[in-house]
């Protein structure tokens, strides 16, 4: 069975339709995946996590911290006592609350600073990102 003497006109435009359609994926899925490789992540942002926790500690939470009960209250509308009960009840009931080392073994932020966030979202009704 000959196909060149049985193919009609129409055969062969579909034939070359068909090929120049494949040669187009063809070219299109090899620039993908040249761009894909030069593509590079944008570098992370690097906190002073831990600065930022001896900082906020010094503040707030230690022996003779840089502001007093009154200005405690006012920032975060609570005593100091409630807020440190708060704390430790999330800690203890959601792992969240803790800190922890990512993947990429860098050091997360520390339970109390999380707290001081989301306590603060609240007390204010303000975004995450604000």
């Amino acid at each position: 069975m000959s196909s060149d003497s049985s193919s009609s006109p129409s055969d062969s435009v579909l034939d070359d339709m068909l090929i120049a359609v494949t040669q187009e994926a063809i070219n299109y899925l090899r620039e993908e995946a040249q761009s894909s490789t030069s593509r590079t992540r944008q570098a992370p942002l690097e906190r002073d996590r831990l600065g930022a926790h001896e900082h906020l500690m010094h503040d707030y939470f230690c022996e003779n911290p840089l502001y007093d009960d009154a200005q405690f209250r006012r920032w975060f509308r609570m005593s100091r006592h409630l807020f440190l009960r708060i704390c430790n009840d999330l800690a203890a009931e959601f792992s969240f609350f803790t800190q922890r080392e990512s993947a990429s073994r860098k050091i997360g932020f520390s339970g109390i600073q999380k707290c001081t966030v989301a306590i603060r979202q609240l007390a204010y009704d303000t975004a995450s990102d604000a």
